[in-house]
């Protein structure tokens, strides 16, 4: 910035002299010549090569030269003088320098020069090779020089990438498992008291329920999946009143549910699902040997092709579900016990009926915190006459990892029932509620 402002200044200084010496348009040459000194011109043209020169000399600094990266052949003539021993076997044995590498040609040039100054000025050599490598400062342990014409493919020529064991090896391909099991159990047990005179009355009765849940899930994580889900849950409590009967039940359900679905878009599937739904214990009227169900009376049916949607939420989906809607699903209801098949709306001499109609199942699972799960199921199913419509609700309270304490509500709705038919009693028949409360223990896989 400094040259710069000398070099205006000098600038100025020459256009300052050089309008001195103009004059007006009517002056003639011999007063110009009188009035302008003899040496102004040379003035000036000393002034614009000074001016030349600052300007070059300006675009030099401006000039960065790029200098040579550090070369380790050059440590040799750039350390302190030292005796090696590569320049004297050079001088003995009268190498030829006349070679096209210039890697070569480089080292047989620094050997020439270190040559001339151990025969020319031997007193300034401060040091030998051997006293280097006692401090060792040079590596000994690389012996083979490397020459131009060596090529890095012919030293591995010879070499396997195959590792040598002793025993043969055997490869084992496994392909990923798209298949998921789950499963949990509970076992609760129940205890109620009333004494004789109590004043709303009531019946002193020991109860039990177990459950048992088991889950088996495909999903290839493009197209296909496929649930598969076993409920079991089996309940007695005692009772006194009953004289023909010492336990009756109070949970008695067999249900598998399976479906199969196609991805049709993101959690949108075509799916088939497939409900089968009976009991396990025989169950009897009060103060009769008559049978009112048992297993596979009833066997109910149900065959719904339709849509699925996976619904999930959290971010660790703390709230999953699964709605399978079917505009057109076929159930059948399958009795076994000839005795009992009006109970379940069959013609007498029948065992099974077949009814068409829409149907919509949602299962949902909340783990609304780390104590509180909540489960539940919904069914819903018309054959544009009579419905069907359940809703099973289960909260498990972990106590521990083993206690829990649950509680299950189960209205339903049916006005398919033999009593809502006949006419006999159109006052809430059609509408049930289930509900009991369990402490006991638990285990989930």
């Amino acid at each position: 910035m400094k040259r710069l402002t000398i070099l205006l200044c000098i600038y100025m200084l020459a256009q300052g002299a050089s309008s001195a010496i103009r004059t007006d348009d009517n002056a003639t040459p011999s007063a110009m010549q009188d009035e302008v000194p003899a040496d102004t011109s040379l003035l000036l043209n000393s002034y614009l090569q000074a001016i030349e020169e600052l300007a070059r000399e300006r675009d030099s600094l401006n000039n960065v030269k790029a200098y040579p990266s550090p070369n380790a052949y050059y440590f040799q003539i750039l350390s302190l003088p030292t005796l090696y021993n590569s320049p004297l076997h050079q001088m003995m044995s009268r190498a030829d320098s006349t070679t096209a590498d210039p890697q070569l040609q480089r080292l047989f040039s620094i050997r020439k020069a270190l040559s001339q100054l151990y025969t020319e000025t031997p007193q300034l050599v401060v040091q030998t090779e051997h006293e280097i490598r006692g401090q060792s400062a040079i590596r000994s342990d690389v012996n083979d020089m490397l020459q131009s014409s060596d090529k890095l493919a012919e030293k591995v020529a010879a070499a396997t990438l195959t590792p040598e064991v002793d025993e043969p090896v055997e490869v084992i391909t496994r392909r990923p498992n798209f298949w998921k099991f789950s499963g949990s159990a509970s076992l609760e047990f129940i205890q109620n008291h009333f004494s004789d005179n109590w004043y709303k009355g009531g019946e002193s009765n020991y109860a039990g329920n177990s459950s048992v849940t088991l889950r088996a899930n495909y999903n290839d994580q493009r197209r296909i999946s496929w649930e598969n889900t076993l409920d079991a849950q089996l309940g007695f409590q005692t009772t006194e009143k009953d004289e023909e009967h010492s336990f009756r039940p109070t949970s008695n359900v067999l249900r598998f549910t399976t479906n199969a679905g196609y991805k049709a878009w993101k959690n949108l599937y075509y799916s088939l699902q497939v409900i089968l739904q009976t009991q396990l214990a025989p169950n009897y009227k009060k103060n009769s040997i008559h049978l009112s169900s048992k297993f596979l009376s009833p066997l109910e049916v149900t065959v719904a092709p339709g849509m699925k949607w996976e619904i999930s939420c959290g971010k660790k989906k703390q709230f999953t579900g699964t709605l399978h809607m079917a505009p057109l699903a076929m159930k059948v209801v399958y009795v076994k016990l000839d005795s009992i098949v009006t109970n379940f709306g069959i013609e007498e001499g029948k065992n099974q009926t077949t009814t068409f109609g829409p149907n919509v199942t949602f299962d949902m699972r909340w783990q609304i915190c780390k104590q509180l799960l909540w489960t539940s199921r919904i069914y819903w199913m018309s054959d544009y006459e009579y419905n069907i419509c359940e809703w099973e609700n289960n909260f498990n309270f972990s106590l521990t990892k083993y206690i829990t304490a649950k509680a299950h509500l189960y209205p339903r709705f049916d006005n398919s029932n033999e009593k809502y038919r006949s006419g006999e009693d159109h006052d809430g028949t059609y509408f049930m509620f289930k509900e009991w409360v369990s402490l006991g223990l638990s285990y989930s896989f």
